[in-house]
């Protein structure tokens, strides 16, 4: 069973271009799954040990989430065994996953994000890239992946537009405004020449030693600047993705052109956002509305 989760683990990377994150992630739920049954040949397997094991796996305590991700990795693994010939039959086909209640995602105000905006550091080449990143990312809604592995091509400035690579390699173009093209226009103009090296190549965004900006590196340059701005939640480099969007609901802009924008493959991942803006709007008309105010 080895062989076959490494081959469809390939598969994933080759065939369906994967994100590295994803294939990770299915590689250690799949090596988790290969061991539970290590003495047992795949031909053995039947939907009752897929469910004793997808049981097991909730009383070791793993998250609704991933107790989902792990059935997806082992329904993926004999559909691509099926597929190839070396199985005839699915045991996981049957077997539903654990419903999935989804929470909405953290948000910034418009107030916060301008207050972090305001802080770096301009009269240095650390702050000016710190600047240039933290407006791309609110700008752009990009994934931190997707800012970091910007080169010099994909900005194309005459339209004001950028090229992002997302999940599975899908290529999309989205503008990026007048402050955030400022932002990178003078990072790129004073502060990257100082920090470029033979190792930078034409990466956008570098660290102090040149290197092109590594993933943990984006999360820290956000933690810093939300913690100085006095921001308590948990945010991460995602929460400027999803405040992006929905400011952008928010303000009245189309679930569809948000969706694009995101790079979401399915309209239901984006309507999630729609949620948001219902609750700012009944807490407004709570605040606001004559007939709820004279009730306090």
């Amino acid at each position: 069973m080895q062989e076959i989760a490494e081959l469809y683990l390939e598969s994933l990377r080759l065939e369906k271009g994967a994100s590295p994150n994803s294939v990770e992630a299915y590689s250690r739920d799949l090596a988790r799954f290969v061991k539970h049954f290590k003495s047992k040949k795949p031909d053995d397997l039947s939907s009752l040990d897929i469910t004793d094991f997808i049981l097991k796996l909730q009383q070791d305590g793993l998250s609704t989430g991933s107790i989902a991700r792990n059935l997806s990795a082992i329904k993926g693994m004999f559909k691509y065994a099926i597929r190839t010939g070396m199985f005839k039959s699915n045991p996981a086909a049957s077997i539903a996953g654990p419903k999935i209640y989804r929470t909405l995602p953290e948000t910034l105000t418009i107030e916060q994000i301008i207050k972090i905006l305001s802080l770096p550091d301009l009269s240095t080449k650390l702050g000016l890239r710190d600047k240039a990143l933290l407006e791309f990312l609110y700008g752009t809604g990009a994934r931190i992946s997707e800012a970091l592995i910007c080169r010099s091509d994909d900005l194309i400035p005459e339209m004001k537009l950028v090229r992002l690579f997302g999940k599975g390699k899908k290529e999309r173009v989205v503008p990026l405004g007048k402050a955030g093209w400022q932002a990178v226009d003078n990072y790129i103009g004073e502060a990257r020449p100082k920090l470029v090296n033979e190792k930078s190549a034409d990466y956008i965004f570098l660290g102090l030693r040149g290197n092109p900006l590594k993933r943990m590196a984006g999360w820290s340059i956000v933690k810093k600047y939300c913690t100085m701005a006095g921001i308590l939640k948990n945010v991460s480099p995602h929460t400027f993705r999803h405040s992006f969007a929905s400011h952008l609901l928010a303000g009245g802009a189309d679930l569809l052109a948000v969706q694009e924008l995101l790079g979401h493959a399915d309209i239901s991942t984006t309507e999630i956002y729609t949620h948001i803006d219902s609750d700012f709007v009944i807490s407004e008309h709570r605040e606001f509305h004559p007939r709820e105010k004279w009730k306090n």
